[in-house]
């Protein structure tokens, strides 16, 4: 996903007007190391799904960029970016569903049939 930013921000020199954030390569173990990164850190969060700071580290993760240049994007743009990834997070294709959708018989063990 790439993301125009309403204001550049400053990244080792270089300005960055467009974040490149391919989320589709992030894995669990990515998402895992997130929540570990900022559990050691002291942030505190009930639901990652909807905490801005872990938004923000995984969207720093996928880009390949210290968090802390993301966290200098503008009130805007920060919303912005923390949104999509949490939409690419939790909202799922209905087509994806309806694929991945395991019927409740194809669950049943041999001594229940």
């Amino acid at each position: 996903m790439k993301i125009k930013l309403s204001k550049p921000i400053l990244h080792r020199g270089e300005s960055l007007e467009v974040l490149d954030i391919p989320l589709e390569e992030i894995t669990g173990n990515d998402l895992i190391e997130v929540e570990k990164q900022l559990t050691q850190s002291g942030e505190a969060f009930v639901v990652t799904d909807f905490s801005r700071s872990y938004l923000i580290a995984v969207a720093a993760r996928a880009a390949h960029l210290p968090v802390e240049a993301l966290k200098t994007t503008s009130a805007k743009d920060f919303t912005k970016i923390t949104i999509e990834v949490r939409n690419f997070l939790i909202v799922s294709d209905s087509e994806e569903n309806e694929e991945e959708t395991i019927p409740a018989n194809s669950l049943a063990t041999s001594s229940d049939e």
